[in-house]
């Protein structure tokens, strides 16, 4: 609930026409900074328009000095909001401009906050907050309840560096630094902790990282550039959206070299929708220390009455951690899971359907291009018990030289990445020009896999275990056609995998006459039994 300050203070902006939550943190770092000059040097000013001009001049030096810019008013309305700012919570402030603000910096919730808190290994002497504004929501009280502890804040943002250093100007025990932990850092000493939650799904240009990184993606930058400031026996806490366990290329080499330089002690998966309204992706929290060990901690958290849980737990020798390409925990936990272990650790031909396929994502169509024209749209609506239904498709004008890339052809497999249930089909012969719609991926099969063969497996529990261990998202589904290629799929003969098709049609086949024998007798005692109304109970 914000306080009434910090009320009085959006007000005074919003009937001034100021809505930019820049403006406004920078408004309060400078009314903040003018007031501990002020303290400082002794001075004191009354509410006449002598010495709200001497408050006046003195804003001025200070903004120049802090490089705060030119103050967007007069003397009397800087008057006001000095008079507010006597009892504003910078930190709070800070917080309630981020808390429902899609765009803006992603807060950790208190939850997260205080679990982290309290697992500060005993004896640490040094902690560094990578981005410490993400964690305001409990940072005061978090540096409150370790007097002994030295803090280093660090934060790219140069507004949020003015809050912090009016916030802990007279703490003796941290210190800010103005710094981005996407670039190579500046800092002389290490750390016992580093806490860190970066920026989701960033992509990094060559010109702002240099070639000091493994890759450009903002996660793994971000960690790699912090493990190098751990001490001895140091832990970094940090958080990760689910892609950096799974992707592949430069992601997969940067997991690989992490697990080989530092010790993997975790990795828990945090309860779904924990980081909302910023976003609704799967995330991890993990903790690599600069240490050895003989086994990782693998688990589940949920949220409970406010508090940060385990509620699954598991452990792998290290040894055999090294030897995973990827980290998809969901299958350590999958009621299959001992039929996914033998399915990865049988001798059966395996190929990555990269390796057997071109797997792409239909093309992103707006309701507004939804008209009367040649070319049909495949959704998700329009797949039903693993058949497409070809007569309900929507349909969009458009030339067909610029909807190439994303047409279907005879015999691709179609399955549905977005939405709440997985489908899968294959898409039959049609004359009609049909291009599938960016809810649905996919693949079209070199002549080594038969098309209803690969259904059979992606619709097996095994497959859609898999395909669910490569969803970015949580309740809602989000698969990335890239993740997707990486997934493994059993690599028979041809001939074996018509016999498994021929066997499942022909069984499918027999339980949908079994299930229609089965209706037309239900519907014929039903009607028995509803005639009884008409008939007087005969």
């Amino acid at each position: 609930m914000k306080s009434r300050s910090i009320q009085s203070f959006y007000e005074i902006f919003y009937i001034r026409g100021f809505d930019n939550k820049e403006q406004i943190l920078l408004e309060a770092a400078r009314v903040a900074l003018v007031r501990r000059h002020v303290q400082k040097q002794g001075l004191s000013f009354s509410d006449s328009p002598d010495d709200q001009e001497r408050l006046f001049q003195v804003m001025k030096e200070v903004s120049e000095q802090n490089r705060l810019g030119h103050f967007p008013g007069d003397r009397e309305f800087f008057h006001y909001l000095y008079s507010l700012d006597d009892k504003l919570d910078l930190l709070e402030l800070l917080v309630e401009l981020n808390r429902n603000d899609r765009t803006g910096v992603m807060m950790a919730p208190e939850c997260l906050v205080e679990y982290i808190a309290k697992r500060l290994p005993p004896g640490s002497e040094s902690v560094l907050v990578a981005e410490a504004e993400k964690f305001s929501t409990k940072l005061v009280g978090f540096i409150q309840s370790n007097p002994g502890v030295a803090f280093t804040l660090v934060t790219e943002k140069y507004i949020t560096y003015l809050l912090f250093t009016a916030v802990f100007a007279d703490v003796s025990n941290v210190r800010v630094v103005n710094q981005s932990i996407y670039r190579e850092l500046l800092l002389q000493e290490k750390f016992n902790t580093i806490i860190c939650l970066p920026s989701f799904g960033g992509r990094l240009t060559q010109e702002e990282i240099g070639s000091h990184f493994l890759t450009r993606d903002s996660e793994c930058v971000a960690i790699e550039n912090l493990v190098g400031y751990l001490q001895d026996g140091g832990r970094l806490i940090t958080i990760v959206p689910a892609r950096v366990t799974f992707a592949s290329g430069p992601v997969q080499e940067f997991r690989r070299w992490l697990v080989e330089h530092y010790h993997m002690d975790t990795i828990y998966a945090l309860p779904e929708g924990i980081f909302r309204p910023f976003t609704s992706i799967k995330t991890y929290l993990i903790t690599l220390s600069k240490t050895t060990g003989q086994a990782v901690a693998i688990g589940r958290m949920a949220e409970e009455e406010s508090e940060l849980i385990l509620t699954q737990t598991s452990h792998k020798p290290y040894n055999e951690f090294l030897q995973l390409e990827d980290w998809r925990i969901d299958l350590f936990f999958a009621e299959d899971h001992e039929t996914i272990q033998r399915f990865k650790a049988s001798s059966l031909a395996k190929a990555k359907l990269k390796e057997v396929a071109e797997v792409f994502r239909g093309k992103s169509v707006m309701k507004d291009d939804i008209q009367p024209g040649k070319v049909g749209v495949l959704n998700i609506s329009n797949m039903e018990d693993g058949e497409i239904l070809l007569d309900s498709l929507d349909t969009i004008q458009e030339e067909e030289r610029k909807i190439k890339r994303y047409q279907l052809m005879n015999d691709d497999v179609v399955l549905t990445c977005r939405g709440t249930v997985n489908k899968v089909a294959v898409f039959p012969e049609t004359e009609q020009v049909v291009i599938a719609s960016a809810n649905i991926i996919a693949i079209r099969l070199n002549p080594s896999i038969l098309p209803a063969y690969l259904k059979i497996f992606l619709e097996s529990p095994v497959g859609q275990m898999l395909i669910k261990s490569f969803q970015r998202g949580t309740t809602v589904m989000n698969i990335n056609p890239g993740d997707l290629s990486e997934m493994e799929i059993p690599l028979l003969p041809l001939d074996k995998q018509a016999q498994i098709v021929d066997e499942f049609n022909a069984k499918h086949k027999t339980y949908r006459q079994a299930l229609a024998e089965v209706e037309r007798r239900w519907a014929k005692e039903q009607k028995a039994i509803y005639n009884q109304f008409i008939n007087g109970g005969n």
